[in-house]
């Protein structure tokens, strides 16, 4: 079971159909391991289209997040619809879709020691990209001037505090400056979705600002 999730605001936008190309895609794999998140993004959903035919055709507008909690009845627990995984892949079908093949098959690009990186295209105003970390390995130390969202896909990365594993969404913006690390003895495959770009903060990384 996961514990960490997309914010009821990024469910609300994946079922009104207005979050970004590159975080639709993180949800989407997320909802793959979260029934949880299933449940409310189909209650979401079905709030969004009784607003849509509530509201008169000439002033059609997206329902927003607040529109929608209010309208959530939280005692209605619908059944939570099945999602069959791959057991032999660590990526979910949404990411094999893009990536149009499994790990074995994508062009990895070495980063840093330790760390490989497959970049997923035709994201705009997103940097898109799937990371391969072994055990051991930690990111140098950065801070963000936007966003960014993590989807672990197998293994561990702890950040601070907390230990992420299989499902869960780790989300850092400008107020986080993080090096997290990948434990345990499993390679850890993740999706990263950033808007904006990375600023390193270590004594190493702030050399390499120059340089990215």
């Amino acid at each position: 079971m996961t514990l960490e999730h997309p914010t009821s605001h990024y469910l609300v936008a994946y079922a009104n159909g207005s979050l970004s190309d590159g975080m639709s895609l993180l949800v989407a794999s997320h909802l793959t391991y979260c029934p949880q998140c299933r449940r409310d993004v189909e209650k979401y959903e079905a709030i969004v289209g009784g607003l849509f035919e509530a509201e008169p055709a000439n002033g059609l507008s997206v329902p927003d997040r607040d529109a929608v909690m209010a309208k959530l009845d939280l005692e209605d627990e619908a059944p939570v619809r099945e999602i069959a995984l791959d057991q032999n892949s660590p990526l979910p079908a949404p990411i094999r879709a893009v990536a149009k093949g499994d790990v074995d098959a994508l062009g990895w690009k070495f980063r840093m020691p330790g760390l490989s990186e497959y970049a997923l295209n035709s994201f705009e105003g997103e940097t898109v990209s799937l990371l391969r970390v072994k055990p051991g390995t930690a990111m140098l130390a950065h801070t963000h001037d936007a966003e960014e969202a993590t989807l672990i896909l197998s293994g561990q990365m702890q950040d601070g505090d907390k230990i992420y594993r299989k499902g869960d969404v780790a989300l850092a913006d400008h107020h986080d400056d993080h090096r997290p690390k990948v434990i345990g003895d499993e390679v850890c495959y993740c999706l990263i979705v950033m808007s904006g770009s990375v600023k390193f903060t270590g004594r190493v990384g702030r050399a390499l600002n120059l340089f990215t």
